[in-house]
């Protein structure tokens, strides 16, 4: 076969799908092949619905969405009950911005096959694009009960919950997402927006301190005065990872502990440690929640000048 004016040699072993194939060479992240395969594909039958869709889908997901909305159109109108094919239309209308449209076409999903968690899921993202969250609440909340693993139907649900209003709920819905793709591109983005929850609850409406923080700084300046930089270093990291699951700065509870430190500890204590701990050993390290404000007063109540030590390059790197 030949395309572009270069050979490709394809081979396939007996009873094996092509398209399987083709699948698979897509999910390794390899579109360019991928969807030359399909091009030929299609050129050998350009009425086939099965290679439409996945050809639609492999330009949607590399950005090419001109040629991703031509191929799911045509294939709409060639089979207007394909419930997934208008999903890929509409989301392919969502990347190209052209919210309406794709709305549409997600709510001819959702009308046809009420139960279609890929329908609802986008759907709802849909709505938040539009700046309707609260009409897209109702399509996240009913994609986690109709999928309770799907991780990214649990991050939808938590920014549409954060966008109406329900810090609480939300907070539970990204730790959802964080439990079930506890390393992934999902993940991530669940700390990240757990974090700015995080900070942007304990703040508030005031910009005013924390004297709750202020002094859970302190009581980390006086520890560490008995503590060498090694375990000052050894308290901050074990902070940083139990955080990666994301710690609850806005309970009470002390419902946590360390290895490296005695006693049990609320979400907000272990921040401010790990902040106090981090200035000494890293001070340009973001850790991503902003105490400089109660750090400054910490520091003053701990002595005004009087030196904090930090760790020195030679010992951070020995």
């Amino acid at each position: 076969m030949v395309t572009d004016g270069e050979d490709v040699k394809v081979t396939w072993k007996a009873n094996t799908d092509p398209l399987q194939k083709v699948a698979d060479i897509l999910q390794a992240g390899n579109y360019a092949d991928g969807i030359s395969l399909l091009e030929l594909f299609l050129s050998d039958d350009p009425n086939d619905t099965t290679v439409l869709f996945n050809l639609g889908m492999a330009y949607s997901n590399r950005g090419e969405l001109d040629r991703s909305i031509e191929l799911l159109q045509k294939l709409i109108d060639k089979e207007p009950e394909h419930t997934n094919g208008l999903v890929a239309l509409g989301v392919a209308l969502l990347r190209a911005n052209k919210t309406e449209e794709g709305i549409n076409e997600l709510q001819a999903a959702v009308s046809q096959e009420p139960g279609n968690v890929w329908a609802r899921r986008n759907l709802g993202a849909g709505l938040m694009q539009a700046g309707r969250s609260t009409d897209a609440l109702e399509h996240l909340r009913r994609a986690v009960e109709l999928k309770a693993d799907d991780a990214a139907a649990w991050f939808g649900y938590g920014q549409a919950l954060q966008l109406n209003g329900d810090w609480r709920q939300a907070d539970e819905a990204y730790r959802k997402a964080l439990d079930l793709d506890e390393f992934g591109e999902i993940a991530e983005r669940a700390r990240a927006a757990l974090t700015a929850l995080a900070e942007k609850s304990f703040r508030g409406d005031t910009q005013s301190l924390r004297m709750d923080a202020v002094m859970y700084l302190l009581g980390a300046l006086e520890k560490f005065e008995n503590l060498s930089p090694e375990q000052v270093r050894q308290i901050g990291f074990e902070i940083a990872m139990l955080g990666t699951r994301g710690l609850d700065v806005n309970s009470p509870e002390t419902k946590y502990t360390l290895k490296s430190l005695e006693g049990n500890f609320s979400g907000l204590h272990l921040v401010c440690i790990e902040y106090a701990a981090f200035k000494q050993f890293a001070p340009e390290q973001n850790i991503g929640f902003d105490l400089r404000a109660e750090y400054e007063s910490a520091l003053k109540l701990f002595g005004g000048s009087k030196t904090v030590p930090q760790v020195g390059l030679d010992e951070r790197e020995s």
